[in-house]
């Protein structure tokens, strides 16, 4: 099937895994695509290593900076595109497809001309019994996006074809002449990385084509370590590029709430950083925000991705000087195995006492903390992001919340409403 399915792989310091990830495309049925794997300037030898194992079953691209997720991706779609494939398929480093993957999803396509984009269902690589995702859903009235089938154990309850608004790159295929139209395009490149496969399928909905997954089409995906990240890179571009997304999206007779939505938003996440004393965070938000207002996109110019300071310090100052502790945690039993965890290697010398009665402290476990309306310090709430009502001072911060975020979003509304105008003027690029 020559020029039929072009499969493009981005890669980025992931020897190991992106070797897997051309073998499964290799051990494909039914169909015989064409692979372009490119390598985002890695340092870890990928590049070498792809050519040393396939070099004559592969086409290493490599390019000469890493141009994040979308450019990378695009560096490979452009080769398709002006090839003249008539799939496009993408595929994460990380991620591996079932040997019927891609058959499926090209004969579903082919027998469904109205569909743009579909989509593997993609199980988790470390417990593959678990979906990670099948598909997301733009939500509009809050300004996010929900996953589909996120995390739940695959009992077949899930349709096997499923209507959504968007798929994640990191197992999907393109109809080609859909990406050759002019409102469509490919990923949107100046997100740099996140929220640009969110843009994509959108586009391709706008342009009428329907968006789906398929169960038939199986992918396993690496699940990221739960670690501290060394800077806030994630907290810049998820910020700047969700907020540019509904900026330029969000339907006219819905902008007010979407301001609304957007600027909650901004304010729980600064506050929270002013209440936890992490600067840097807040500094990188406050220039997400800043920037997706006035248009700034692309890769981070150096000024914005900063030291991570995320911190506990407080609430581990608390701890160590505490004996014993209470917890009680109805309703956030699973956040409270992490949190008791959290107490174990934090403070040692603090053990869980059986009743309320005999803990020096009771902590009790709430969904946010900023929402707390006991401020008799009698216990120590604490939300399942380890925000914790300890002192009088935090009682300060937390009863001034309400007023102080409905002045917040007061003064900008009008702010928000009038870069919505200014952005809508501009004729981005489809690339």
């Amino acid at each position: 099937m020559s020029k039929e399915i072009g499969v493009v792989i981005c890669n980025f310091n992931k020897k190991d895994f992106v070797l897997d990830s051309v073998q499964s495309v290799l051990e494909s049925k039914n169909v015989k695509p064409d692979i372009f794997v490119v390598d985002n300037a890695s340092s870890d030898g990928s590049a070498e290593a792809l050519k040393e194992k396939y070099s004559d079953s592969i086409t290493v691209i490599e390019n000469s900076e890493n141009l994040g997720g979308s450019g990378g991706f695009n560096t490979g779609l452009r080769r398709v595109r002006d090839e003249g494939y008539k799939y496009f398929f993408c595929l994460d480093d990380d991620a591996q497809v079932d040997e019927n993957a891609l058959s499926v999803l090209y004969e579903y396509m082919e027998a469904n001309p109205d569909v743009g984009m579909a989509g593997c269902r993609v199980y988790h690589m470390q417990m593959p019994d678990h979906i990670q995702q099948s598909g997301l859903m733009i939500d509009f009235d809050h300004c996010s996006a929900k996953t589909i089938g996120a995390d739940r154990i695959e009992d077949g309850s899930l349709p096997d074809v499923i209507e959504c608004d968007t798929v994640a790159t990191c197992a999907v295929m393109v109809r080609g002449d859909v990406a050759r139209r002019d409102d469509v395009g490919i990923m949107p490149e100046d997100n740099f990385i996140y929220w640009d496969d969110m843009e994509w399928g959108h586009r391709i909905h706008l342009a009428g084509f329907r968006v789906v997954t398929h169960a038939a089409a199986k992918a396993l995906h690496q699940m990221g370590a739960i670690v501290r990240r060394p800077n806030t890179f994630i907290n810049y571009y998820m910020w700047r590029n969700r907020t540019n997304f509904f900026l330029r999206y969000t339907p006219e007779k819905m902008l007010d709430s979407m301001t609304y939505q957007l600027l909650s938003a901004f304010f729980d996440a600064l506050y929270e950083c002013m209440y936890r004393e992490e600067h840097n965070i807040k500094t990188t938000i406050a220039l997400a925000y800043q920037d997706a207002l006035t248009g700034v996109r692309g890769k981070d110019d150096g000024t914005r991705i900063l030291e991570n300071d995320a911190n506990d310090d407080k609430l581990i100052r608390f701890i160590r000087s505490k004996n014993s502790f209470y917890l009680k945690d109805a309703g956030f039993e699973d956040d409270a195995v992490y949190l008791r965890n959290f107490f174990e290697k934090e403070a040692p010398k603090m053990q869980e006492a059986a009743s309320e009665s005999e803990a020096e402290v009771v902590f009790e476990l709430c969904d946010n903390i900023f929402a707390v309306k006991d401020f008799s310090l009698k216990t120590i709430y604490i939300d399942i992001y380890r925000n914790a009502l300890i002192d009088d001072e935090d009682v300060v911060a937390i009863s001034n919340y309400d007023y102080n975020k409905i002045l917040y979003i007061y003064m900008n509304q009008d702010i928000v409403l009038d870069a919505v105008r200014r952005l809508r003027r501009i004729d981005y690029s489809r690339m």
